[in-house]
């Protein structure tokens, strides 16, 4: 039975970044976390950042400035505005970045104010790792016993996980966006994995198994898309339907 070796990866990852000081993109997630652990196991100086609709707070953003603060790092809140004049005008940035799904609006717009709001060179996160699990609805139903086959599919493709708008978000800032989990040397260690290997006794247990006393120490919460939960974020864009890009009288955001 293959082990997908996900400490090391991360440490070693880690290790490689030349400056002491690292942004973290963090959520309530285990993703996140794990990053956070191996930038802080390898002596980094990690300040995270996590972000919320501006008035409504979120469990997501609650749990992430929790987990920050049992690590003792410095924690800064992200407000995403909510007027919607100022919603299209940053779907039109995005969709210049390269965002043409509906996820990657929802998904990338919080970012247009998180590495804008990051004061280090460095804007480290764990997008991507979802993928190495086939946790997706789509991943569960067709793809479940012939997940590499599924990966494969996600690591072939250059819009995986919004790669390409949060590279143009920290290259306009002259940032590197920092994205472990997209490494080839990860989906190395997944490749060859079974749906059960990587998901049981826990979901995502490669993860959990990489920092377990630093997983213990706090509450995370189970995957949820970042637009979704309590965030706020996918009804703030159903707005749309009442703005001017809403030409054709579509009852939904998706059309």
């Amino acid at each position: 039975m293959k082990k997908p070796d996900v400490r090391s990866v991360l440490l070693r990852w880690a290790q490689a970044i030349p400056e002491r000081e690292v942004a973290v993109l963090l959520s309530s997630g285990i993703d996140s976390a794990s990053v956070m652990f191996a930038l802080l196991e390898t002596g980094k100086t990690v300040t995270a950042y996590s972000f919320m609709l501006d008035g409504k707070l979120s469990t997501d953003f609650s749990l992430a400035r929790r987990n920050a603060a049992r690590f003792k790092c410095d924690f800064v809140p992200v407000f995403l505005p909510t007027d919607l004049n100022q919603l299209v005008s940053d779907l039109r940035k995005l969709k210049k970045f390269g965002a043409r799904k509906k996820t990657d609006f929802e998904c990338g717009w919080p970012m247009l104010y998180a590495y804008k709001a990051t004061r280090e060179k460095v804007v480290a996160s764990g997008m991507g790792a979802d993928g190495h699990f086939c946790i997706s609805k789509k991943g569960m139903i067709h793809f479940r016993d012939r997940i590499d086959v599924f990966r494969r599919g996600l690591y072939q493709s250059p819009t995986y996980a919004q790669k390409p708008i949060h590279n143009a978000l920290a290259a306009e800032l002259g940032k590197t966006a920092a994205m472990p989990f997209l490494e080839r040397e990860m989906q190395a260690e997944f490749l060859g994995t079974t749906w059960n290997e990587v998901n049981r006794p826990r979901q995502k247990e490669p993860i959990l198994r990489a920092f377990p006393r630093q997983f213990e120490a706090i509450r995370i919460l189970p995957h949820t898309n970042l637009q979704l939960g309590d965030s706020g974020i996918a009804e703030h864009f159903s707005g749309l339907l009442k703005s001017k890009l809403n030409t054709g009288a579509f009852k939904s955001v998706i059309s």
